[in-house]
């Protein structure tokens, strides 16, 4: 398999995303996975919203998101997964890899059932903070 390459577009522009801490979308040519960044009213955090299907030829949409956020000095970074249909090894790792990269990675759901599976299965469920609505964060 082929990985494609993660389309990121701010303002409707494709190509890559500047730098900064607005809105914007990482999806695969494909459109089966997609993440959004979301504006966030904190300063030392970055929310992003995954969609979609992640695995091997469509995870770098989210492993783009994350790197962005890592590299945008932000202290936590808030991923919504509740609209997750499917992840596979290469989605736990990228979000195993943020974990330990980012400072500090949150999961907000609900989670999905397969994504508490995976976790459970590979026992890394005890290794991310998940909280089950991101309002609690302070994010709508």
């Amino acid at each position: 398999m082929v990985p494609v390459d993660c389309v990121s577009s701010q303002g409707g522009e494709r190509g890559p995303a500047p730098e900064g801490r607005g809105p914007r979308t990482y999806r695969t040519p494909s459109g089966t996975a997609r993440v959004v960044r979301e504006g966030s009213p904190d300063g030392d955090t970055v929310v992003l919203s995954a969609t979609g299907e992640f695995d091997v030829d469509t995870v770098d949409c989210l492993r783009r998101a994350l790197a962005d956020a890592r590299h945008s000095g932000c202290r936590r970074t808030v991923l919504d997964v509740s609209r997750i249909g499917f992840g596979d090894s290469s989605f736990l790792h990228e979000l195993v890899t943020a974990h330990f990269a980012n400072g500090s990675l949150v999961l907000t759901g609900p989670l999905p059932r397969q994504l508490k599976q995976l976790f459970t299965m590979t026992g890394t469920l005890r290794l991310f903070t998940i909280v089950q609505d991101r309002a609690v964060l302070g994010f709508a």
